[in-house]
């Protein structure tokens, strides 16, 4: 997956998207890292959930199943179409 563009959903309708930097497998599962962009919204929310618990419980890496991949020009023709 690594070089992949890829999506996830976060909170009620957050929308996160980036490239996968890293990959590693953990007992039977895949985890990815991924270089997310413009990502202020999902910084904001981290940073207030730290503040309140005093400390960073979130890790940069998500199972591969919970992020989508999908291809920057197939979306860009279809959202021009709208």
């Amino acid at each position: 997956m690594i070089g992949k563009t890829v999506w996830a959903k976060f909170g009620n309708n957050g929308f996160r998207c980036g490239t996968v930097i890293e990959e590693r497998m953990e007992d039977k599962w895949k985890f990815v890292r991924v270089d997310w962009i413009e990502d202020h919204g999902f910084e904001m929310d981290r940073q207030r959930l730290i503040n309140l618990r005093g400390e960073d419980f979130r890790s940069d890496w998500s199972r591969a199943d919970k992020v989508h991949v999908f291809d920057k020009q197939e979306f860009l023709n279809k959202i021009n179409k709208l």
